[in-house]
Formats: C-alpha cells, sequence, structure tokens
C-alpha cells in the first residue's frame, strides 16, 4: 500500500507539471510514437467495447487497447486483489465506491476533464461532478448510461380507454395514474416496479439532487421524497394497485405466474432501459399484444434541477498507469466522448452475434452528452414499433441522471445495509419492513436517517483522506 501511495503521489506532482497550466488550459498532446498498450476492464458488451478498441487504434495507431474481461459479480474482488499485486489495468469499471477509496486504485483525473471543453460543456450537468469526492479531485467520470423507464401499456391504456400522457409529464401525472388504473374486474394493476417510488420519487422530488435520497453531495434529504413516497408505496401494495407476483390475486388472473411486466394485465411497468431490446421488442412480447411506449422517469412540478435515476457504471483511470493521458482518451472514447459514440452509431446498427442475428434492436445504451449530432445519428436506430414511434420526445425527456448511492456517495452501501435495513425499529428489521407492518411512522424519522446517513459518510470520508491524502 505504502508504495501504491507514493506512485500516486509521484502522480500527481508529475500531472502538475505537464502542461496543464499553461495559458489556454488545453490537454496536453497525445504521445503518437511510442509503442503503447492500454489495458481496459469491463463485464458486459464485449464485442462492442472490442470494436470501439479497434476504431481507437485505427485513429491511433501506436495505441493498442486490450480488453479484459470480467464480470459484475467478480468485479470488485478482481480489482482489489490486482490493486494488491501492484497490476491494476490503466483503465476500468467498477461497482462499488468504497472499496475504491479503501485503496488508492484510482487516479486523480480532476485536471484532465478541467482542461477537456467537452468534458465541460456537453457532459451532462449531473454527470460533471460524479467523480469529485472531496469537491476538489475527481476519482471518475461515467462509463455507461442506462435510464429507469416508465413503461405504459398502450393495450391496457387502451383497454382502459385512458389516453397516454405527453412525453413530459409529472411525477404527479405518474402518481394519478398508478392511483387510478386499477380494474379488478378486467384483471388490470395499475403497476409493477424493479425500481419503486421509494427509489425514484427522492431523486425526482428533491432540487439540485446528486444522489440516492436527495443526497446534494453532503447530505441526505429523507424529509424531501422519500417520507412521501414510503408511504405511497406501502399503500399501493395494501390497496391493491400493485401487480405482485405469485399472490393469490395475483395467480387468479395469470395462473402461470408469469413476470407482471410482461403478462399484459399491469399498465406501468418501472423498469430499465435494456427490457426494451431484451423482451418489449422480442417477438414473444409482441405476439402477446404488449406495447410498451417508454417513458423518461418524470420530475416533479415546481422542481428545479431535480433527478431522474437511471444505471450509470462508473469508469477509473490506474493511479499506477504509466500513461495517464493516453488512458484518459481511450476511457472517453470506449464511454461517453462525442467521437467514439458516433462510431457507436455505426456499430448498434451492425454489430452481429455468432448466430449472425443483430445484437441491438435499439442502441444499447443512450449517450451521456448532449449533442445534436450524436442524437441525429443515433435516432434512426430506434425502432418504429407500429403502435409507437415518438423517440425523439422520448429523447429530449432525459435531464440530469442520477444513479446508485453505492457509486457516487462515500458510506453509501453501508449505511443502507447496516442502519436503513440492518436496524431495528419497533421490532421490527429494516425501517421499510416497519412501515408496511404499521409499526411506525416514517415522518418521525427522517432526521434520523439524515443524520445518520451523514455520520456513514463523514466515516468513509475519513477512511478516503487516509489513503489519498488531504
Amino acid at each position: 500500500m505504502k508504495k501504491l501511495v507514493s506512485l500516486l503521489l509521484v502522480l500527481a506532482m508529475a500531472l502538475s507539471l505537464c502542461g496543464f497550466a499553461a495559458a489556454d488550459n488545453a490537454l496536453p498532446e497525445l504521445n503518437t510514437t511510442d509503442e503503447i498498450t492500454i489495458t481496459f476492464l469491463t463485464w458486459d458488451d464485449f464485442e462492442l467495447t472490442q470494436a470501439l478498441a479497434d476504431k481507437f487504434h485505427e485513429l491511433h495507431p501506436n495505441i493498442t487497447v486490450e480488453i479484459i474481461q470480467t464480470t459484475t459479480g467478480d468485479c470488485t474482488a478482481t480489482l482489489t486483489n490486482l490493486a494488491a499485486d501492484n497490476n491494476l489495468p490503466d483503465v476500468f469499471f467498477w461497482l462499488d465506491l468504497d472499496p475504491l477509496l479503501a485503496n488508492p486504485m484510482c487516479l486523480d483525473i480532476a485536471p484532465y476533464l478541467e482542461a477537456d471543453e467537452e468534458a465541460q460543456t456537453k457532459l451532462y450537468s449531473s454527470l460533471r461532478r460524479v467523480g469529485y469526492v472531496d469537491g476538489r479531485r475527481s476519482y471518475f467520470m461515467p462509463g455507461e448510461f442506462l435510464p429507469a423507464v416508465i413503461y405504459l401499456d398502450k393495450a391496457v391504456f387502451d383497454k382502459l380507454n385512458k389516453e397516454l400522457p405527453p412525453q413530459d409529464w409529472t411525477w404527479e401525472d405518474m402518481l394519478d395514474l398508478i392511483e387510478n388504473m386499477t380494474d379488478p374486474a378486467q384483471g388490470i394493476w395499475a403497476y409493477n416496479f424493479y425500481m419503486g417510488p421509494v427509489t425514484l420519487g427522492p431523486v425526482a422530488l428533491t432540487d439540485n439532487v446528486l444522489g440516492e435520497f436527495g443526497w446534494d453531495g453532503e447530505n441526505y434529504h429523507f424529509d424531501t421524497g422519500w417520507v412521501e413516497m414510503v408511504e405511497k408505496q406501502s399503500e399501493y401494495a395494501r390497496l391493491g394497485y400493485q401487480a405482485i407476483q405469485g399472490s393469490d390475486a395475483y395467480l387468479a388472473v395469470v395462473p402461470d405466474d408469469m413476470w407482471p411486466g410482461e403478462s399484459g394485465h399491469v399498465a406501468i411497468q418501472m423498469d430499465a432501459y435494456w427490457t426494451m431490446n431484451n423482451i418489449y421488442t422480442q417477438p414473444a412480447a409482441l405476439e402477446r399484444g404488449l406495447q410498451m411506449v417508454p417513458y423518461n422517469a418524470p420530475l416533479g412540478e415546481g422542481t428545479d434541477e431535480a433527478g431522474q435515476f437511471g444505471w450509470i457504471d462508473m469508469v477509473s483511470i490506474s493511479a499506477t498507469t504509466e500513461h495517464p493521458r493516453e488512458a484518459y482518451e481511450v476511457a472517453k472514447f470506449l464511454t461517453w466522448g462525442k467521437e467514439g459514440w458516433m462510431e457507436r452509431a455505426n456499430l448498434y446498427g451492425t454489430l452481429t452475434n455468432e448466430a449472425g442475428d443483430k445484437i441491438y434492436r435499439l442502441p444499447g445504451s443512450l449517450p451521456m452528452i448532449e449533442d445534436d449530432e450524436v442524437v441525429a445519428a443515433l435516432s434512426p436506430l430506434f425502432p418504429d414499433l407500429g403502435y409507437w414511434n415518438d423517440w425523439s420526445d422520448y429523447l429530449a425527456n432525459i435531464q440530469n441522471p442520477v444513479t446508485f448511492g453505492g457509486r457516487t456517495i462515500p458510506g453509501f452501501n453501508t449505511f443502507i445495509a447496516d442502519f436503513y435495513h440492518g436496524s431495528d425499529y419497533n421490532g421490527y428489521v429494516g425501517i421499510e419492513a416497519a412501515i408496511n407492518a404499521g409499526a411506525i411512522d416514517p415522518y418521525d424519522y427522517t432526521d434520523k436517517l439524515n443524520e445518520a446517513g451523514r455520520q456513514y459518510y463523514t466515516d468513509a470520508m475519513k477512511v478516503f483522506y487516509s489513503v489519498y491524502g488531504e
């Protein structure tokens, strides 16, 4: 560990001397003569990633990008072991923030981000700030973005003689639908969820939000969004608005206990972007009559800089890389940069698997930058579903993506596991279990949750400072 800390300090000093203090604050030039290999660790989209790596090599013939494959289950342990062996990849995706803060794995890339005009002007504003752990040093940047998607089944809406809302709907519009779309006589439930109101609501209803439960960079806000939504989510289940797989009521309508989201008996499915590619555009779902229309998670009325929840995988550059400038350029090209996304537009439309079938029925992830040329290049790749084809409005309503707290908030996972889900609340383990049982009033606990969350954050930052320095 001492060796890694020393290397980190040396790299930090080197960065301050390699041209970032220039008057124009421009990125240093890439090395264009030495033969360089940059290793890149990822856990999915291997065909796409390799094709992007090949394109980068074509553009920069002296730089070879070597893809290292892992899995989501093995990623954290793999990185920890590689760090212990002083053998980290130059660039790597990761899932859990705290292990990175407890080991000196990551390079401070703030000098690169702040000298990169594209990073400062194109990235979604919420994503420009994700890696700034202490407010001044940045140890990661967005690597892949897959938004939470609220699917509305047009076939169910038609059956109930209901109009679909516009794409720029509000959080209040969605709640109104949840509260008015259940029809037991027709075997229809209002909604089912993967990520429900308790997760999406605190982000959608809190101003200047950066993370789960209203996190603003220093504090949680359980009194905004969470307290209302944890109560409503419990109430919706109790009132029968939620389709609960395996329940007697559900089995009476869907005897084979099919997942509610593809049963045709749910008006609203709160889910993930990849479900459109993997399920809703597949022949089986279409033959069953599903007509799922994608919507972005809506924002609360009157909010300013509220967020929309999504899966955002993060990417870091190793503190021990011998080629930090080139590693940054590789990481950018293979993740959020415009040049790489223009190449992705070609690949999403042409990549096939070993059987010769197209891998992507629509782009496999969405851009993390605001750029009309990227949107124009991607737009032809979105399918006309027959019953709906308003992808331009869908894409126009992505704002301030916010992801899981464990990827952006120090101490979050321990706070949630130990305090939120693991503590005793009036005889029940976990605060949501106690609320669902009617054993506590959530309004009595907002201050306690805010204070506890802040303490876990403070403790994690002490570890961070001990490893990375003040």
